[in-house]
């Protein structure tokens, strides 16, 4: 039989609404991320979505310092059409989105970009660096990340190839129309809202810059 004592003990004290502490704590985190969804879209994405918002409760998927590439080619081409940033950026993966911040006291990120259909590639270290590449299922390069530490980038490579993973089955749920059963914290469907917004501000591809060789080859015409 129970006593008094082990009733006690057993007690769980109701919030002050009369909600359990759980059930309490996901209605406080669900207004915090409803009033930062407003302050970001009232301000034109420019604010109301720090890192410290996307982190949420359970942190960031990955966070590192590191440097991003927008690229046509691949690692080390050596050629023109590449959109460089020799600037360290906060680099940070929620769910299925890369947010890139300009630092950690950003009010809001740079761009997103999305890894549904995207795959992650370690290459080997150049400069000093340790590249990991953003490839679609061709092989085209889309960006290249790059750390100064080997393990980092080999965390970051990791990280995306799950949460291109799960997206690419949560979009064959949402296909099947069973979207419904996909369960996702507030946090990281406040990310989602912030990065449909943020993936528009993305750079575009560059194009490629060939030279005199490279258009022959193209139009057909050969040199002696």
């Amino acid at each position: 039989m129970m006593t008094a004592d082990d009733e006690k003990k057993s007690f769980v004290p109701p919030a002050s609404d009369g909600l359990t502490p759980g059930t309490a704590s996901k209605k406080r985190a669900s207004s915090i991320f409803r009033s930062a969804r407003q302050s970001f879209f009232r301000s034109g994405g420019k604010r109301g979505a720090s890192a410290d918002k996307l982190r949420g409760t359970k942190g960031a998927d990955f966070e590192a310092t590191g440097r991003i590439q927008r690229t046509s080619e691949g690692i080390g081409c050596g050629c023109f059409g590449n959109s460089m940033n020799n600037s360290d950026v906060l680099v940070l993966v929620k769910g299925p989105f890369v947010f890139v911040f300009a630092s950690n006291d950003s009010s809001s990120p740079q761009y997103a970009i999305s890894l549904s259909q995207l795959q992650a590639k370690a290459n080997d270290a150049a400069q000093s660096r340790h590249p990991v590449s953003l490839e679609t299922s061709l092989g085209d390069v889309q960006y290249i990340v790059s750390f100064e530490e080997a393990d980092i980038a080999a965390k970051f490579a990791r990280v995306v190839k799950e949460q291109s993973a799960l997206a690419d089955r949560a979009e064959i749920k949402k296909k099947l129309g069973h979207d419904h059963l996909v369960s996702k914290r507030a946090s990281v469907k406040f990310a989602e809202q912030v990065a449909n917004e943020k993936v528009k501000s993305a750079p575009t591809k560059p194009d490629v810059v060939m030279d005199q060789t490279d258009m022959n080859y193209a139009a057909g015409v050969t040199t002696m």
